[in-house]
């Protein structure tokens, strides 16, 4: 992997006023009410909160997954809320990096394939390349096996192999421990903990796991679709003392 310089306190990605809603008049949901909020690069920030609580339907605007409804959303100085479709796929293929509770991975190509094959649509297909980042996330030893013969932690490493292929300025993580055991959700979190605060990785973790927090440089409380509280974290906890 690429030596980076953690930039921890200038804000990559910024939200202001920032408005989703679903469906139309009696039967309409707020989903996001005027949210506020600054990414700042080289942190691990966990946005915390229940079930509905608007925390992955903001990831999901950040991702470009989907479009805010009103308010603006920048990353990297670019405004991604006004961008057509089209524009919106190219920014998810080339400038964010998902991780998701599920892993995806293609279960007819082993872990190098499912890396390479992500590379080489974002046209970072050069030789090399996909091995780097499956040694990075410790698995140089298991590149050549397919996903039925990984444990899960392994198979989410792949999966967040697959997403730093892309060098993206942010990794957005959507309760990538939800399906794993305790030990091997500690390891995948050690990981992403290692990414921040060694590699200058810029990490958003959505969690309803409160104990998932104490990993965290700040960590964003949600609730109703509003920030209820944000709390920056001077001392984060190894991951593998987590207990949940």
């Amino acid at each position: 992997m690429t030596e980076r310089t953690n930039r921890t306190g200038m804000a990559i990605a910024s939200l202001h006023g920032v408005e989703k809603t679903y469906g139309t008049g009696a039967a309409m949901v707020r989903a996001l009410r005027g949210v506020d909020l600054d990414i700042r690069g080289g942190e691990l920030m966990v946005l915390l909160g229940p079930s509905g609580s608007g925390k992955t339907t903001l990831l999901n605007i950040v991702g470009g997954i989907e479009p805010a409804t009103s308010g603006r959303v920048t990353v990297g100085g670019a405004d991604i809320a006004s961008l057509d479709d089209a524009a919106r796929t190219e920014y998810r293929r080339t400038s964010v990096g998902f991780v998701f509770q599920f892993f995806n991975l293609i279960p007819t190509l082993t872990a190098l394939e499912n890396v390479q094959l992500i590379a080489e649509l974002v046209g970072g297909g050069e030789p090399g390349r996909s091995e780097l980042v499956l040694r990075a996330v410790g698995l140089s030893d298991r590149m050549h096996h397919f996903p039925g013969a990984l444990s899960g932690g392994e198979q989410q490493r792949v999966a967040i192999a697959r997403a730093l292929v892309k060098e993206p300025p942010l990794l957005l993580c959507d309760e990538p421990t939800g399906s794993l055991d305790l030990e091997t959700g500690r390891r995948v979190l050690a990981l992403l903990r290692s990414l921040a605060s060694n590699d200058g990785r810029t990490i958003v973790i959505v969690t309803h796991n409160s104990a998932i927090a104490a990993i965290a440089d700040r960590v964003v409380t949600m609730g109703s679709g509003q920030v209820t509280d944000l709390a920056a974290n001077p001392a984060p906890a190894a991951a593998e003392t987590l207990e949940w």
